[in-house]
């Protein structure tokens, strides 16, 4: 592997110890794994973006939308009618052209196919869609799935998991292991395959790889993780800070859905906040999350476990950016060059390259 640093044009952080200085986390003592660091791993960046570089004209203005329209909706208690509210505006995320979507089943769970035949396909993504466990579905995320199918070169399948409060823990991730189960009985090998997810599909993907070193069964060649909801006992800094931005959550939302999710089962289970799980043995990590959210600390305290226990790791805090800014590729450039670096990544795991 190679060991040159590459330039990139986006914030990324690689989790070292001086990273752990800034955040104010104590270094782990030297008889523990090293960090990663630039002769550890093929796909360090630089620091491109200084945190108070300028918003382009178009993420301002998608800002004020997701304030203003998306907010609101995502705020309403889950029900059949506020469902399709959401859906009802994930259409105007379009699709690029060329996108195929078809319909089917992996172990007995409905599944979006999403794929670009134009760009053709190197791999397969197990997609893990968000929505606080309780909203959401294949089709509230296909403008972004589909950008991920064309740049990364893969065909996505995007299991509709069953939602609380009518399905609480564990029907997510018992949807989830069932739909990768599906893809190996098709003979795609692990190592062909990139979880991934954002929000509480982010936190859906770590459970599904815990779950996967239980059964044992082979981990994938990697793991996506935008926004990741990792921690529903909710004890980061960010997620009580009086001060810290959120342009797309609400602080009740994210206490509501995962009180839906959990219901009278400890919040600290493995399944329910990875953040506290032994992440040993998992697959390297790409790890995107903005500035501007409240669960910035679920992705920086998650970097910060997984080095400590030898997961390869890479962050990127993107400065001024909300939770789940990728939503909006085709609308705004910094949307556009976050899934880009997401797609150079399962890319470069799916190859080999990195």
């Amino acid at each position: 592997m190679s060991t040159e640093r590459k330039q990139c044009d986006v914030n990324e952080l690689l989790i070292s110890r001086d990273f752990l200085a800034v955040l104010g986390k104590k270094p782990a003592p030297s008889h523990a794994p090293p960090f990663g660091n630039v002769t550890q791993t093929g796909y360090a960046c630089r620091m491109n973006l200084p945190a108070n570089a300028p918003l382009s004209l178009r993420a301002l203005l998608t800002r004020f939308f997701v304030y203003h329209v998306m907010r609101p909706a995502l705020a309403q208690q889950p029900s059949a009618a506020s469902r399709a509210k959401l859906a009802k505006l994930a259409k105007l995320l379009w699709m690029p052209r060329g996108t195929k979507l078809t319909f089917g089943q992996l172990g007995g769970v409905d599944v979006e196919w999403v794929a670009n035949p134009a760009a053709g396909a190197r791999g397969f993504v197990l997609y893990l869609h968000g929505g606080g466990y309780v909203t959401g579905s294949p089709g509230t995320h296909r403008g972004l799935t589909s950008r991920i199918a064309r740049d990364a070169h893969v065909c996505v399948a995007v299991p509709d998991y069953r939602l609380a409060p009518e399905h609480p823990h564990p029907a997510a991730v018992d949807d989830a292991l069932a739909a990768y189960k599906g893809l190996l009985d098709q003979g795609i090998p692990a190592n062909k395959i990139i979880i991934a997810g954002d929000s509480a599909g982010g936190g859906l993907s770590l459970a599904l790889a815990l779950r996967l070193k239980d059964a044992p069964l082979p981990q994938p060649a990697g793991i996506v993780l935008l926004s990741p909801f990792t921690d529903l006992t909710h004890s980061g800094a960010s997620m009580n800070a009086p001060q810290q931005k959120e342009w797309l959550l609400t602080k009740s939302f994210i206490h509501a859905a995962g009180q839906h999710y959990a219901g009278d089962q400890d919040p600290r289970q493995p399944t329910l906040s990875p953040l506290l799980a032994n992440l040993t043995g998992l697959p390297p990590l790409f790890v995107q999350v903005g500035s501007d959210e409240v669960l910035l600390d679920d992705s920086t305290r998650l970097a910060q476990a997984a080095t400590q226990q030898g997961v390869q790791v890479t962050l990127q805090i993107w400065p001024r950016l909300w939770h789940v800014w990728q939503l909006h590729g085709g609308q705004m450039p910094e949307a556009d060059r976050a899934i880009l670096a997401i797609a150079n990544f399962v890319h470069g795991r799916l190859t080999g390259k990195l």
